[in-house]
């Protein structure tokens, strides 16, 4: 038995670790969906990859139309994660969690020089208006500016193509203006700022149009945010901002949720034109329940175990815990189990003892013959009893002991008898 429980014991004790740590380690790769291939969600998406990939958790960037499209891949479980612009609404009854306010998007307005584009988008009858491709955040953006306005049924004109195709269109004339929502740092942004054929439409009315358009906000670039010398834009333009936000499954693990929203603290907490030093990432008026673990590491930062431990032991702590509870009381239930057989085998012949030694009595009492056959019989048994005891072989010392015993009794008896 001792044998058995010997190669046993340690066998259960590493498929116990083993199962544990199966169940607390991330994935070795996730799926973010990211828009299109080049844009301003690529771009972020890349530096996502190249944080994620220093603990060794591979970022595969899956290419989309858009915002729109990043929430029905996460619907349909084809990615892990996905960034999506703010104002739009998710599906209820798929069990979406926010990791996150991450940045915040410029609405901005571009228009050819020598285009007659309004500043009032109340006047934008019959506008050309290049605005992202379907399925994009843009697009749904450009439509919510329209209906914000009033503007539904003007002869607005949708062009669907966007980014770098949108100025484009705008050069050649297929466009009277386009819209953007991106990061900042998108390469079109830039390259739309720094155009000398192209200008920013300074919209009126922004706060106005900010209260008549889900999670939109004003904010104001300075003159020169984009250059210098010569000055871009030449003077303070007050625009609509959207806040993206990083949007997972409630079941991603939660390793990886502790390493992305460690990653947005360290990509976007720095001040920009846009935001204050620390602003994001942000748990404010997220579009989905926020993320347990999401919401703890943004509130208060990573804990005190992230610099003893590893990171995806850190990130769920309690779950280690209760994982190695049983491993830690193994051990010594392990140790009673052996000895509970023991008792219980040895226990089978004792409790015949107690019969033993009262027959015992009684027969030293007896006073007659007839007392002392009656003994004798209570003894048999008693006898019988024993030996039909299927016992293991260890254990069978005990029930020879117990019969000794009883022939001393009954070589007694016999002595009585004689008498």
């Amino acid at each position: 038995m001792r044998i058995v429980l010997a190669l046993v014991v340690p066998v259960l004790i590493v498929l116990l670790v083993i199962i544990s740590i199966n169940s607390l380690t991330p994935p070795e790769s996730i799926r973010l969906a990211a828009g299109s291939k080049g844009g301003g969600y690529w771009q972020v998406g890349l530096r996502y990859q190249s944080k994620l990939a220093r603990n060794d958790i591979r970022v595969e960037l899956v290419e989309t139309a858009g915002s729109i499209e990043n929430i029905q891949r996460l619907v349909d479980g084809d990615v892990d994660v996905a960034f999506v612009q703010g104002g739009l609404d998710l599906p209820s009854g798929h069990d979406l969690q926010s990791l996150g306010a991450i940045f915040p998007e410029p609405l901005v307005i571009f228009r050819h020089v020598s285009a007659n584009v309004s500043r009032y988008p109340g006047e934008w009858q019959g506008l050309k208006l290049a605005a992202g491709q379907v399925g994009s955040g843009t697009r749904a953006a450009a439509i919510a500016l329209i209906e914000a306005a009033g503007m539904q049924n003007s002869g607005i004109e949708l062009v669907e193509t966007g980014g770098s195709d949108s100025i484009a269109a705008l050069r050649a004339g297929q466009a009277d203006a386009a819209l953007f929502v991106a990061p900042l740092d998108a390469p079109y942004l830039k390259e739309a700022l720094l155009d000398p054929e192209l200008e920013l439409v300074q919209l009126a009315l922004v706060d106005a149009i900010s209260f008549n358009f889900n999670n939109a906000h004003s904010a104001v670039v300075p003159a020169g945010a984009a250059t210098l010398d010569p000055p871009v834009p030449a003077q303070d333009v007050k625009i609509l901002t959207l806040t993206a936000s990083m949007i997972a499954p409630s079941d991603l693990h939660p390793a990886v949720i502790d390493r992305l929203v460690h990653a947005a603290n360290k990509l976007h907490a720095d001040r920009t034109v846009l935001q204050e030093a620390k602003e994001f990432p942000n748990t404010n008026s997220p579009p989905a329940a926020m993320n347990d673990v999401a919401w703890h590491m943004i509130t208060s930062g990573t804990n005190v175990l992230h610099d003893f431990f590893p990171f995806w032991i850190a990130a769920q702590f309690g779950r280690v815990l209760l994982l190695l509870l049983p491993l830690l009381f193994l051990a010594p239930l392990l140790r009673v189990v052996p000895s509970g057989y023991v008792w219980f085998q040895n226990r089978r012949v004792w409790r015949h003892y107690q019969r033993i030694s009262a027959l015992e009595v009684e027969m030293h009492n007896a006073s007659d013959i007839d007392e002392v056959d009656v003994i004798a019989k209570k003894l048999d048994e008693v006898a019988e009893t024993l030996a039909s005891l299927k016992l293991p072989l260890a254990y069978r010392q005990k029930a020879y002991d117990a019969r000794l015993h009883i022939d001393l009794i009954r070589t007694e008896i016999e002595r009585r008898r004689t008498a």
